[in-house]
């Protein structure tokens, strides 16, 4: 069973608090004692789901799906601060209403600390490539740099970097509508 599977089974509160705990275990190394700040996938843009323009919403018009997969990556400290490096894998799927064999999309790293300040989220374009006679591929992107400035001998512990889809709003109301149908067993 997918995590994505197993957390629509669980009420939407709870599945978020799975998704956040899970998504930061293990998949990041730093090469000092300090801790890696805490990488999590955001619940609710942690999927899409693209429709064909028009009306239509049922499965029948959808052209992309996506899956936020999971991610890989280091830090390092220097006296200055800490550099993570990280690359994020998606699991993208093409739906019955794709004229294209290529699929584009975005995603966002964001760090709330450092908002309002823009930097504080940068929103990558990602290209899936789809072979013939293939409709399901694992994407991963270039790698991502982030840069967090620290005192000397400050941990990054306890920061916090979110990943997900940048969604359009028509999307995000639609991951969000979904939830709430998922959780009431519909």
């Amino acid at each position: 069973m997918t995590l994505r599977a197993f957390t629509r089974r669980l009420s939407p509160a709870l599945a978020a608090a799975v998704v956040l705990t899970l998504s930061g275990c293990g998949a990041f190394e730093a090469d000092d004692k300090r801790k890696c700040p805490e990488i999590r996938i955001d619940a609710t843009t942690a999927d899409m789901t693209r429709f064909r323009p028009g009306p239509g919403r049922d499965v029948t018009d959808i052209t992309l799906t996506g899956e936020l997969a999971g991610f890989q990556g280091t830090c390092q400290y220097d006296d200055s601060g800490v550099s993570v490096d990280m690359y994020l894998s998606f699991s993208m799927a093409l739906g019955p209403a794709a004229v294209d064999r290529a699929a584009e999309f975005q995603y966002f790293v964001a760090i709330p600390q450092f908002f309002p300040d823009p930097a504080a989220k940068q929103v990558y374009t990602a290209q899936a490539e789809f072979p013939p006679n293939v409709s399901r591929v694992r994407y991963r992107d270039e790698e991502v740099s982030i840069r967090l400035p620290l005192e000397k001998d400050q941990s990054a512990a306890g920061t916090e970097i979110y990943v997900g889809f940048q969604l359009s709003p028509e999307e995000l109301r639609y991951n969000q509508t979904k939830g709430r149908v998922n959780s009431m067993g519909q």
